[in-house]
C-alpha cells in the first residue's frame, strides 16, 4: 500500500511539474523547430537569390557582347531592383556604364558610377567606379572635378589600385596644365609597378625621361 501511495503521488508531483512547465517546454519546442524551419528557409532563399541572379547576369555579358544595348539595360535594370544586395547588382551598373560611354551618353555613365560610389559595400567596386568617373569627367572637359575624385578623402587606403589612382592624376594635371605634378604623379605610379611602356609614353610627352625600372 506504501508503495502505491508513493506512486501515485510521484504521479501528481508530475502532472503538479507540467502544469507549471509543460507550456513553456512545447513553446521552445515550437520556437526551436520554427527557428531551423526559418535557417533552412533563408538559406534555400539566399542559393535562389545567387542562382537567379547569376543566370541574369550571363544574360547581360551575352547581350553586351553582341551589342544589344536595349536588352542589356533592361537585364541590368532587373538586377539592380530585384537583386541589389548582390554583387551582380555592382557589376551591372558598371556595365550600364559603359553601355552609356559605347553610345556617347558620358553623363548616364557618371550617374551609373556615381550610384556605386554610394550604395556598392565592396570596396574594390567602389575604387573601380571611382577611377572610372574621373575618366569620364576627363572626357567630360571637367579634369579638376575629376582630380577632386582621385583624391577625395573617402578614398581610404587605395591598395592594389594605389598606382591607377597616380597614373590618373597625372592625366588630370596634364589636362589642367600642371606638367610639373603630372610627372611626379607618373614617376610614382612607375615606383608602385604600373604599366611602364605607355607611362614613360606619357613622360616623354612631357620631356621627362622614361623609366629605368624592370
Amino acid at each position: 500500500m506504501a508503495a502505491h501511495l508513493e506512486e501515485e503521488e510521484q504521479v501528481e508531483a508530475l502532472k503538479r511539474w507540467w502544469k507549471a512547465n509543460g507550456g513553456s517546454i512545447i513553446a521552445g519546442i515550437i520556437l526551436g523547430l520554427a527557428a531551423i524551419f526559418g535557417w533552412n528557409t533563408w538559406n534555400n532563399y539566399q542559393q535562389n537569390q545567387a542562382q537567379q541572379s547569376s543566370d541574369l547576369y550571363t544574360q547581360l555579358l551575352d547581350a553586351v557582347g553582341k551589342k544589344q544595348y536595349d536588352l542589356a539595360d533592361g537585364i541590368a535594370e532587373r538586377l539592380t531592383g530585384e537583386y541589389g544586395g548582390t554583387v551582380y547588382a555592382d557589376f551591372a551598373r558598371l556595365f550600364q556604364a559603359r553601355v552609356a560611354l559605347d553610345q556617347g551618353q558620358p553623363e548616364e555613365a557618371k550617374k551609373s558610377l556615381g550610384m556605386l560610389l554610394t550604395q556598392s559595400k565592396d570596396s574594390d567596386i567602389r575604387h573601380i567606379a571611382r577611377l572610372r568617373q574621373a575618366r569620364v569627367l576627363l572626357s567630360l572637359g571637367n579634369p579638376q572635378d575629376g582630380l577632386e575624385v582621385l583624391t577625395s578623402k573617402e578614398i581610404g587606403d587605395p591598395g592594389k589600385f594605389a598606382g591607377q589612382y597616380e597614373e590618373f592624376k597625372g592625366d588630370m594635371y596634364v589636362a589642367l596644365g600642371r606638367e610639373d605634378e603630372a610627372a611626379r604623379a607618373y614617376h610614382k605610379a612607375i615606383e608602385l609597378r604600373r604599366d611602364h611602356a605607355i607611362l614613360d609614353a606619357k613622360l616623354n610627352d612631357l620631356g621627362e625621361e622614361a623609366s629605368d625600372l624592370p
